[in-house]
């Protein structure tokens, strides 16, 4: 029995060590030639962003962060749910470029980018519909319509959003998007993807932030 106690405690910590595991990346890329600023952010630490050096539209940054952090690429320090780049630290050399959308050296920061990608585009974002006349029934029914139609765009980028975290239960993916989707997240989608097993995204230190 003290052999199986022992043993597990050792399991225990090396689970523990290898989740907290420090890695060395560098991150490089070209941006678009009007882009001034570059905020570096990992893990929504906005108190600790790092301005980026930008030369000819190009930039590159060798950080030390946790295997499990998010890395934000951003014009602001705000609104981490608009960004264009989030990155996943899996190897050691990432490169993005901001007139393509490409990243390259990333494959989880690939599959990320998708996942927010998809449920980015399924939103009804600015959505609305133009009326170009004075007539007030016209006006009252093309904002009834737009109404109709971005609630249709709402329920269909909560279902992307919820099957995107169930596919992905056992990965990184779902814990940046419940952080950007916090209205998202329903009782029923958390007991579908705990139905097994707690995955580990769910004690990820960026979703402490939202607690």
């Amino acid at each position: 029995m003290k052999q199986r106690i022992m043993l597990f405690s050792a399991l225990l910590l090396v689970t523990l060590s290898s989740c907290a595991k420090k890695v060395k990346v560098t991150i490089d890329g070209t941006l678009s030639p009007t882009q001034k600023t570059l905020w570096l952010i990992i893990n929504e630490d906005t108190a600790n962003a790092q301005l980026i050096p930008i030369q000819d539209a190009k930039f590159s940054v060798t950080v030390k962060v946790d295997n499990e952090a998010y890395i934000r690429l951003h014009d602001w320090k705000e609104w981490p749910e608009r960004s264009a780049f989030v990155l996943i630290p899996d190897s050691k050399h990432i490169t993005i470029d901001w007139r393509t959308g490409s990243i390259e050296g990333s494959f989880a920061s690939k599959r990320l980018k998708a996942a927010c990608d998809m449920v980015k585009r399924e939103g009804p974002g600015n959505f609305h519909i133009d009326v170009f006349s004075d007539d007030k029934e016209a006006w009252a029914e093309a904002r009834a319509k737009e109404r109709a139609i971005r609630l249709q765009m709402e329920q269909r980028q909560r279902d992307v959003f919820r099957q995107l975290v169930i596919d992905n239960r056992y990965n990184e993916i779902p814990a940046w998007l419940v952080y950007c989707y916090p209205e998202f997240v329903t009782p029923d989608l958390m007991a579908e993807v705990t139905r097994e097993i707690e995955p580990e995204w769910m004690s990820h230190p960026i979703l402490k932030k939202k607690q």
